[in-house]
C-alpha cells in the first residue's frame, strides 16, 4: 500500500539527518503522523490506530536514539490508546489526534521560551561563550541574551563528521552575534579561554548521562578541568523514558565515506559513533523549562510520564534493530 507523502518525506529526512535538532525532528514526526491520520480512510478507530502503529514502525526503522521523538510518540500514541479504550468513533479519534498534535506543538514552543529565559541568565555581559555543534535550543538562549542587551561572543568548532558547528556560524551571523570557528582538535585550547559552555542534548538517561553529538564528552572534560561552567539545554521531552526499561541507546556508527574516500586502503576501518555520553558529574546543570536542574533529577520527571503500551512493546526490538 502506498505511504502518505508526509510520512515518506519525514522518514527520508530522518534517515538522511537533515532536520537538525532532536526537538525539530519530534515536531516534524508529529506533523507527519497527524497528516497520515487525517487522510486515513479507515472505517473504525482500531484500524486507524493500527495504521498509526505501522507509520511509527516506518519512522523507528530509520531513527537513532533521540528522546524527543520517542517521547512525542508516547504522547500521541498514549492519547490514541486512551481514547480507543473509551470506545470512540474513527471520526472522534481523528479529532483527538489533531488535538494531541496541536497540544504538543504549543507545549514545545512554551517550553523553549522558558528555557531561553532561564538560560539567558547564565550569559553575562562580555562573556565568551563556547558552543559545541549546533542546537536550536541553545540558539534561542543566545538570542534571548542578546535581546536583553548583553554583549558577548561565541566560539564554535566544526563538529565533524557532519560539520553541524558550521550551522551555528551561520545562525550567529544572522543574529549579529560575533562568532569564531575552529577545528574540533582545538577544544583543549578554546574552552579554557571561554567563560561558559552551552550544548544541546539529544537525550538524558535515567542515571543522568547526556547523549550528545560526539565531541561533547571531551568538551565537558576540558571544561571541568579548567573550571568553566558546562550547561546542557534540554526540555523534559529529552528525558529518555526508555532508559527506565534498561534499554541501551541505539547509536549509528561513523560511516567510512565521512572520513575516508576510495583512495585509501579498504582494509583501513573507520571506527567510532556519532554520539557520545557525558556523565552527570561533568554537567554543571541542565537548563529545562522546569528551571535549572541537576542532571540526575531527570528520573523523577520520567516517573511521571504517561507511556504508550504499544510503543513500549516496540522499543526493545527497535534498539536491537529487528523492527
Amino acid at each position: 500500500m502506498a505511504k502518505h507523502p508526509s510520512l515518506e518525506t519525514v522518514v527520508e529526512r530522518v534517515r538522511t539527518d537533515v532536520i537538525g535538532g532532536a526537538a525539530d525532528t519530534a515536531k516534524e514526526i508529529i506533523i507527519a503522523l497527524n497528516d497520515v491520520v487525517q487522510a486515513s480512510e479507515a472505517t473504525d478507530a482500531a484500524t486507524l490506530l493500527d495504521e498509526i502503529g505501522s507509520a511509527v514502525i516506518d519512522i523507528l526503522r530509520v531513527m537513532p536514539s533521540l528522546a524527543p521523538p520517542i517521547n512525542a510518540l508516547h504522547r500521541l500514541l498514549g492519547r490514541a490508546e486512551a481514547a480507543l479504550a473509551e470506545g470512540i468513533s474513527v471520526t472522534e479519534l481523528k479529532a483527538e489526534i489533531a488535538s494531541a498534535a496541536s497540544d504538543f506543538m504549543n507545549w514545545a514552543e512554551i517550553a523553549l521560551q522558558k528555557i531561553a529565559q532561564y538560560g539567558a541568565e547564565k550569559v553575562n555581559n562580555g562573556d565568551v561563550v563556547f558552543m559545541y555543534s549546533m542546537s536550536s535550543t541553545v540558539w534561542r538562549i543566545l538570542r534571548a541574551a542578546k535581546a536583553q542587551g548583553k554583549l558577548f561572543s561565541v566560539i564554535v568548532t566544526e563538529s565533524r563528521p557532519a560539520n553541524e558547528g558550521l550551522w551555528t556560524v551561520t545562525e550567529m551571523h544572522k543574529l549579529n552575534i560575533p562568532v569564531s570557528v575552529s577545528i574540533d582538535s582545538c577544544i583543549g585550547e578554546l574552552v579554557p579561554e571561554s567563560d561558559v559552555v552551552f550544548v544541546g542534548v539529544d537525550a538524558i538517561s535515567s542515571n543522568g548521562f547526556a547523549l550528545c553529538k560526539v565531541g561533547t564528552y571531551p568538551t565537558a572534560l576540558v571544561a571541568k578541568v579548567h573550571g568553566v561552567p558546562f550547561y546542557a539545554a534540554a526540555d523534559t521531552l529529552k528525558f529518555d523514558s526508555s532508559t527506565l526499561l534498561g534499554l541501551p541507546y541505539r547509536i549509528d556508527p561513523i560511516h567510512r565515506h565521512e572520513v575516508l574516500d576510495d583512495s585509501y586502503p579498504t582494509e583501513a576501518k573507520v571506527v567510532g559513533r556519532i554520539f557520545d555520553e557525558t556523565p552527570p558529574e561533568l554537567i554543571t546543570a541542565l537548563i529545562t523549562e522546569m528551571g535549572i536542574l541537576s542532571p540526575t533529577a531527570g528520573v523523577s520527571v520520567m516517573w511521571q510520564m504517561k507511556l504508550s503500551e504499544r510503543l513500549n512493546a516496540l522499543l526493545p526490538r527497535w534498539v536491537r534493530g529487528t523492527i
